[in-house]
């Protein structure tokens, strides 16, 4: 009875959360909505409860349970009050608000998906390159494929919110574990809920997009990286670190294959740092295990490639150039609608010259969504301006530690995986790097595709915060105090720009002068250690 206590009473919030999402789905026919949704609720809560075994068995504390809780309830429900509330308090010359999408990309995909479900052509006319809301065409395939076979008869746009929360919260499982292997559980707990709480993760789980699958997968790879050094007793029975992989690198290959070539050379990294070298004693093991990563990586590289080649704008490129064409592209087009959208950037590049289009894209870019226009904009929507200021604060409370990662990292001698924290924490900053130049420093994309990476941004937050914790290093705290500079500064610099009352400084002083004040910051931080030290 005990047992069967938790199992009914979860198949009860199923079906009443299911009536819920049907009541409000606009449709007629609330039966045949009910029935859907609560499949598909059933269906995701059954995948987590089999990774749960996989992958955590009995043993486990609440904290992590309310995580993965809160990942999954947290993007459903706000995905489904956006596409009620878009609608009204939304932009209202825009498409998508009207429609209730938060995202252009979701907006077109999801009505492509529509349309695909109802012409009866088969699936894989998604991966074809023949509807522009999908270039690679696992997201499409997908979303046709729910309303083919449980919606034909009304467009249920929430629908597939339910596979991407738990999409979504069965990455914290992963994350979780694979952060207890490498730093045990405190770490890993403050890292499930970084992941399953950043701002930009929410929204996008939250969303008709791809990345709740992709940022998961992501975690997953990392997962099968901890099970490839350190077994245990837990996973005995389920699948094996190349199981993991395989899944994930399916997934990534499905939605993002070009993420799949990037995830598998940080793995391939990560496994040659390593540090607890027991497996490495097989000569022959290891040897084959370099070998299938080799393999595998040359594969997802082929991929990558025939996918980008059967783009329009980058048909006739070579199998190389084909990446290379494909950034240059995206940050020409990018950055030319950044300098149109923004006029501090037009300003900056009429005084710098083109040739420094480059590093104003770059620094514009890292700084996005930039939390003082977010602030300072009276014109937008109050729903953008709330949505704006979210994801602004999820990205500003996390760069700092990300900043002080680097630095934590080559200053932990003590550390075993001191190695493997140096590298991702210069992996994930290039990363960035490469997503504000592929963004071209626009405020939807370029965040987007930096948080591609949350798996190990939110495993670095959560390993600095805690060893500056134990080690009582005021350098935090220092870089806190150099982002509150910042922000406060261009805020200032932002809002005067809208009440002409306040004192307004041109913007060519106003940077110096926050640079100035930062360096002081830290020079006078360095300059106090030195003297403890000297006493």
């Amino acid at each position: 009875m005990i047992k069967r206590k938790p199992f009914w009473l979860t198949v009860l919030a199923i079906l009443l959360f299911g009536a819920v999402l049907a009541a409000g789905d606009g449709s007629s026919v609330w039966l045949k909505g009910w029935l859907s949704f609560s499949l598909l609720l059933g269906l995701g809560v059954s995948i987590l409860v089999a990774i749960w075994r996989a992958i955590i068995g009995p043993n486990y504390g609440c904290s992590l349970l309310l995580a993965v809780a809160t990942a999954f309830l947290v993007r459903l429900c706000l995905g489904a009050a956006l596409t009620q509330l878009l609608p009204v308090i939304g932009y209202p010359d825009s498409q998508e608000h009207q429609a209730g999408y938060a995202f252009t990309d979701a907006y077109v995909r999801d009505r492509q998906a529509w349309e695909l479900a109802n012409t009866g052509a088969p699936l894989t006319t998604a991966f074809t390159g023949q509807y522009s809301g999908d270039q690679y065409g696992g997201m499409l395939a997908l979303e046709a494929l729910l309303y083919r076979t449980l919606s034909l008869d009304y467009h249920r746009q929430t629908l597939i919110l339910t596979l991407i929360a738990t999409a979504a919260a069965w990455g914290v499982i992963f994350l979780w574990k694979a952060s207890q292997a490498w730093f045990g559980r405190t770490v890993a707990g403050v890292a499930a809920w970084v992941f399953a709480l950043y701002p930009e993760s929410v929204l996008l789980g939250s969303s008709q997009m791809r990345e709740a699958f992709v940022i998961s997968a992501i975690a997953m790879i990392f997962y099968s990286l901890t099970r490839l050094h350190s077994p245990s007793r837990v996973d005995k029975g389920s699948f094996t670190w190349l199981g993991w992989l395989a899944v994930a690198l399916t997934i990534l290959g499905l939605f993002q294959p070009l993420l799949a070539l990037v995830a598998l050379g940080l793995l391939i990294i990560l496994w040659l740092l390593e540090v607890q070298s027991g497996i490495h004693h097989r000569q022959l093991r290891s040897l084959g295990i370099g070998l299938l990563f080799v393999f595998l990586l040359i594969v997802v590289l082929l991929v990558a490639a025939s996918v980008l080649a059967s783009l329009p704008s980058l048909q006739g490129s070579g199998p190389l150039g084909v990446f290379t064409d494909w950034l240059v592209h995206n940050f020409t087009f990018q950055s030319y609608l950044a300098e149109r959208a923004s006029g501090m950037v037009q300003k900056l590049i009429e005084t710098l010259g083109e040739g420094w289009t480059w590093l104003v894209v770059l620094v514009y870019g890292l700084a996005q969504p930039v939390l003082p226009a977010v602030v300072g904009d009276p014109g937008a929507a109050p729903v953008m301006r709330w949505i704006g200021l979210f994801r602004a604060l999820g990205w500003y409370a996390l760069a700092p530690f990300l900043v002080y990662s680097v630095l934590a990292a080559f200053r932990a001698k003590d550390e075993n995986r001191r190695f493997q924290l140096i590298f991702l924490s210069l992996a994930v900053w290039v990363w960035a790097i490469i997503a504000a130049f592929n963004g071209g420093a626009d405020q939807w994309d370029t965040p987007r595709y930096r948080t591609l990476l949350l798996a190990w941004q939110a495993l670095l937050a959560a390993w600095s915060l805690i060893w500056a914790r134990q080690h009582h290093d005021a350098w935090l705290y220092r870089w806190l105090a150099v982002e509150a500079v910042f922000v406060s500064m261009f805020t200032e610099w932002y809002v005067s720009r809208y009440f002409p009352g306040l004192p307004h400084l041109d913007i060519f002083v106003m940077i110096p002068l926050t640079l100035l004040l930062c360096f002081a910051i830290l020079l006078g931080g360095w300059l106090w250690d030195r003297r403890k030290r000297a006493d």
